[in-house]
């Protein structure tokens, strides 16, 4: 903690270095240690499953998440482009360059730290930086919010998989719901693609209403949502439990083995939009919907959530 002059006094500071080791901290208990309203999902979904290849995978699934967090060993090799949601309050004690922090922290992370594989390349040129930082990566999203008194940090590890067969189509407004739903549905179920892709049971997150570059946010956003939390609006609360209902009876099951279990959780966030448009966004979660959170208070307390 740095003390800083001001003309009210000395207030402390929170500094890059301390930023960074928090930073480092969260992305590691993001890839090792699967949220326990996920764990507590699949417990649940195998407590109900009647098939039993379908047992076999979420028993394992159960098992990895355990062995990941006692052994702090990534979940998933796949570690995903590195994505993190940040609401401050106006007045947070930080002065310090954010995105020298941030590609610092994963370059100490990928060489030294926690050791990954780089995931992220140049789009074009292919250039890899070797230590999952790019243009504009670590991705970083942030809103301010005077309604809290510290800074929240969540980080979403991205992976290739769910990314991959995630979508966004913009509809007239005429589609309805019905639209909608048969979208969120073919989206999810891979319109016959193989099954193997992303690794079921999934967690969809779904944005409806806002521009372009908005709707993906949501759906985003919506995608690591703790599971049984529904949106507030009734009729979107509604159509979250419609579409989780359709989507467990197709019978994919976990990693497409068949039965109960198709998805943990469907969850809607919404925006206003024009009249002549009805935006829709799909963004798969594989089943181990990894996020980390975590509060860090004025004085530089910080708090794992």
């Amino acid at each position: 903690m740095r003390m800083e002059k001001t003309e009210g006094g000395f207030v402390a500071m929170v500094t890059e270095q301390q930023l960074k080791e928090i930073i480092k901290k969260l992305w590691i208990k993001s890839v090792t240690e699967i949220p326990s309203d996920v764990v507590a999902a699949l417990k649940r979904a195998r407590e109900k499953e009647t098939n039993m290849r379908a047992m076999n995978y979420l028993d394992l699934f159960i098992k990895n998440a355990e062995l990941a967090a006692q052994k702090q060993i990534a979940v998933c090799t796949d570690t995903g482009i590195p994505t993190f949601f940040i609401k401050t309050p106006f007045g947070f004690p930080f002065t310090g360059d954010l995105r020298k922090v941030f590609n610092e922290a994963f370059h100490e992370l990928t060489f030294g730290d926690f050791p990954m594989r780089s995931m992220v390349i140049d789009p074009l040129t292919g250039k890899d930086n070797g230590d999952n930082t790019a243009k504009n990566v670590p991705l970083i999203h942030a809103e301010i919010d005077n309604g809290i008194d510290y800074l929240e940090m969540c980080a979403m590890p991205k992976a290739a998989a769910p990314g991959t067969w995630s979508a966004l189509k913009v509809f007239p407004p005429s589609v309805g719901v019905d639209g909608v739903k048969k979208f969120v549905l073919e989206t999810a179920l891979g319109k016959g693609i193989s099954f193997s892709n992303p690794c079921f049971p999934i967690i969809v997150g779904v944005g409806i209403g806002a521009p372009l570059e908005e709707i993906s946010l949501l759906a985003t956003l919506a995608s690591i949502r703790p599971i049984g939390i529904h949106n507030p609006e009734p009729v979107f609360a509604k159509l979250e439990d419609d579409l989780y209902e359709a989507l467990n009876m197709s019978q994919t099951g976990p990693m497409g083995s068949g039965g109960d279990t198709t998805v943990l959780a469907v969850n809607i966030e919404y925006s206003g939009i024009l009249r002549p448009w009805m935006p829709v966004a799909v963004n798969l979660n594989c089943w181990t919907g990894r996020r980390a959170v975590c509060h860090i208070s004025f004085d530089g307390r910080v708090e794992y959530l």
